[in-house]
């Protein structure tokens, strides 16, 4: 059988599309945080001279650090703790470790799409600021149909959040609870649901009012008597 050629013309176009393609390819910045849909794994070392106490491992764009990975148990120097955190295809991680100390080192951003191994040296690791101001307590109440997991109140002018006040345990629904804090009346207060979204309010006085009711869309209850 004889073949015949395709015409000059249409080998052009062929070569125009093909190049056209590349270079749309080439122009698409690839996500740095998302990876194919797989199983996230890490294994940490503690290469530092301090046990290590707690770990957390959280995807970049979480709102917290979740949970403590060591649950009860703790990472000596020179041990090595591996964890699968599930399917997903967030890629960047930051990962905390606690030391017996109460110091703290954080590493952020890591892929772990590329590297499954991430090492803490202890190089890094600061101790927390001590809180300051009076002694203050607030009551937190839970009218939200889900579980509040952290509790952040913050200086107005504060750079970071600080600590969670919630380290004992998530306030569920329905409950209430004393938080004990150290500060002036006027703080920002951020909280954390168990499906990690987040809301946050600016300049609450909380000596005029101090309990908290956090409800759908988060009202912040205001006495009757707090404005005369």
């Amino acid at each position: 059988m004889r073949h015949h050629r395709p015409p000059l013309l249409a080998l052009l176009w062929l070569v125009l599309g093909l190049a056209t393609l590349a270079a749309t390819a080439a122009a698409e910045p690839s996500h740095p945080t998302l990876g194919p849909l797989g199983e996230r794994e890490v294994t940490v070392s503690n290469h530092s001279k301090r046990s290590m106490q707690e770990l957390y491992v959280s995807p970049q764009s979480a709102d917290s650090w979740g949970q403590d990975l060591l649950g009860d148990d703790v990472l000596d120097p020179g041990r090595s703790t591996h964890h699968r955190l599930g399917r997903m295809r967030e890629c960047s991680f930051d990962l905390l470790a606690v030391y017996d100390d109460t110091s703290r080192e954080e590493m952020r951003a890591v892929n772990l799409c590329h590297n499954h191994d991430v090492t803490f040296d202890g190089h890094s690791a600061s101790t927390p600021a001590s809180p300051t101001g009076p002694s203050r307590s607030v009551t937190l109440v839970n009218a939200s149909p889900l579980p509040i997991q952290q509790l952040y109140l913050s200086p107005p002018d504060a750079a970071q959040w600080g600590d969670d006040l919630l380290t004992q345990s998530a306030l569920s629904a329905g409950e209430q609870r004393a938080i004990d804090f150290h500060g002036d009346c006027i703080a920002d207060v951020r909280v954390v649901f168990s499906n990690r979204a987040a809301e946050e309010r600016r300049g609450l006085d909380l000596c005029a009012n101090p309990v908290l009711t956090i409800a759908p869309g988060w009202t912040t209850q205001v006495r009757p008597d707090s404005h005369d």
